[in-house]
C-alpha cells in the first residue's frame, strides 16, 4: 500500500522529479554567498596590491628626487665653498703682495728721507762756507781796490821814488821794495780771483744740490701718496678677511717674541735697521730699529705682555717702552700716549705720530732681547705684520 511503503521508496528515483531539483537549488544557494565573498576578497587583494605597488613606486620616485636634489645641493655647496676658498686665497695673495709693495715703498721713503737730510746738511755747510768766502772776497777786493787807487793817485811816484835814491844801494833797495809791493798786489789779486771762483763753485754746487733735493722731495711725496693709496687698498682688503686675520693672529700669539704687530692698522715696515742717520748737530748714528709707517693717530699696541712706561727725548720725541719676558721694545715719535703700567698683548699704549727728530708719521720700533743691545726685528715683524697664508 502506498501508505505502507518506506519514505525513500515513495520518492521518485530519477533526477527529473521535483523534490530532487529543489534540493540541488538549495545547495547552490548556500554556496553562492561564500563564493561571492571569496571573489570580493580576491578583488580587494588585487586592488590593495595595485595601490601598494603604485604607492611604493611613487615613494621610490620621490626618494630618488630628494636624493638627486641633495646631491645637487651638495655639489653646489662644494662649488660655493671652493669659490669662497679661492676668493680668500686671492684676497690674501693680494694683501701679501700689497704688503711687500708697501714695505718696499716704506724702505725707499725712509732712505730717501735720510738722503735728503744728508744733502740738506751738506748744503747748509756749503752755504755757511760760501758766506765766509764772500766776506773774505769782499775784504780782499776792497784791499785790492785800495791798492789800485793808491797806484792811480801816485802816478809816476814809484819812478821818482827810485830816481831820488841817494845811492846805488838805496836805489836797489827801493827797487826791491817796489818789486815786493807789486808781488803782494799780484798775490792779493790772485787771492781775490781764487776766492771769487771758489764762491762761484760753491754757489753752483748749492744750486745743483737744491735742484736735487727738490727732485728727491717730489719723488718722496709721490712715494708717500702711493703708500697712502696702498694703505687704503690694504684696509679694504683686510676688512674682507678680518675674521681670518684675527684667527691667524691668535695662532701666532704662541710665536715669540712678538704676539702681534705693534701698529694696529694699515702700515708699511721699512727694512732700515743699521742705516746711517744724520743728527741735527752734525755727525750721524746707526739706526737701531725699523720704521713702521702709518697714518697719524693709528693705534700702537703692546706686542707682548709686560709693563709700559713713557719716554721723552730730543730725537725720539714722545715714546713708550714695554718691558716683558723677552726683553723690551721701544716705540718712538708717538703723537699721544695710551695705557701705561701693566699691559697685555694688544693693549693700546700710544698712537702713531711725528714728534722728535722725524720727517713724517711713523713708529720707530726697537727690540732689545734680554734688555741688551738692539737687534734687527724685521724678520720677526714679518711674522705678525701682514697676512700669512
Amino acid at each position: 500500500m502506498p501508505g505502507d511503503m518506506p519514505e525513500d521508496e515513495a520518492r521518485p528515483r530519477n533526477g527529473s522529479d521535483q523534490p530532487a531539483e529543489r534540493s540541488s537549488s538549495r545547495t547552490l544557494d548556500a554556496r553562492a554567498p561564500r563564493l561571492g565573498r571569496l571573489v570580493a576578497g580576491f578583488t580587494a587583494l588585487l586592488v590593495l596590491a595595485s595601490v601598494s605597488v603604485v604607492s611604493l613606486s611613487r615613494f621610490a620616485s620621490a626618494t630618488e628626487d630628494v636624493l638627486e636634489q641633495t646631491k645637487h645641493d651638495l655639489k653646489n655647496s662644494k662649488h660655493e665653498l671652493q669659490e669662497a676658498k679661492d676668493k680668500y686665497r686671492a684676497q690674501t695673495r693680494k694683501i701679501r703682495a700689497l704688503q711687500k709693495v708697501m714695505n718696499r715703498l716704506a724702505t725707499r721713503i725712509s732712505r730717501a728721507e735720510v738722503e735728503i737730510q744728508r744733502i740738506e746738511i751738506r748744503l747748509d755747510k756749503l752755504q755757511r762756507q760760501m758766506v765766509k768766502l764772500q766776506v773774505r772776497a769782499a775784504l780782499l777786493q776792497a784791499k785790492l781796490d785800495e791798492r789800485s787807487r793808491e797806484a792811480y793817485m801816485s802816478g809816476g811816484v814809484p819812478v821818482l821814488y827810485v830816481l831820488t835814491a841817494t845811492s846805488a844801494a838805496d836805489a836797489a833797495s827801493r827797487m826791491s821794495f817796489l818789486t815786493e809791493m807789486n808781488r803782494r798786489d799780484a798775490v792779493l789779486a790772485a787771492k781775490v780771483r781764487e776766492t771769487t771762483e771758489r764762491v762761484a763753485q760753491i754757489e753752483a754746487e748749492v744750486v745743483r744740490g737744491g735742484q736735487i733735493v727738490e727732485l728727491k722731495k717730489r719723488a718722496l711725496e709721490m712715494d708717500r701718496e702711493e703708500l697712502q693709496r696702498k694703505m687704503a687698498e690694504s684696509r679694504r682688503l683686510a676688512a674682507r678677511v678680518r675674521g681670518r686675520i684675527e684667527q691667524i693672529q691668535t695662532e701666532i700669539s704662541l710665536i715669540r717674541p712678538f704676539a702681534m704687530c705693534p701698529v694696529d692698522g694699515p702700515h708699511a715696515v721699512s727694512d732700515n735697521f743699521g742705516d746711517p742717520r744724520p743728527e741735527p748737530g752734525g755727525g750721524f748714528h746707526w739706526h737701531q730699529g725699523n720704521d713702521i709707517m702709518s697714518e697719524t693717530g693709528t693705534p700702537i699696541v703692546a706686542p707682548f705682555d709686560g709693563v709700559a712706561s713713557v719716554s721723552r727725548s730730543f730725537l725720539g720725541g714722545l715714546g713708550v717702552y714695554v718691558h716683558g719676558e723677552y726683553g723690551y721694545v721701544y716705540n718712538a715719535h708717538l703723537s699721544e700716549l695710551g695705557t701705561l703700567g701693566d699691559v697685555e698683548t694688544g693693549d693700546v699704549i700710544g698712537y702713531v705720530g711725528s714728534t722728535g727728530h722725524s720727517s713724517g708719521p711713523h713708529d720707530h720700533f726697537e727690540w732689545h732681547p734680554e734688555n741688551g743691545k738692539a737687534v734687527d726685528p724685521y724678520a720677526y715683524l714679518m711674522l705678525v705684520c701682514g697676512v700669512p697664508v
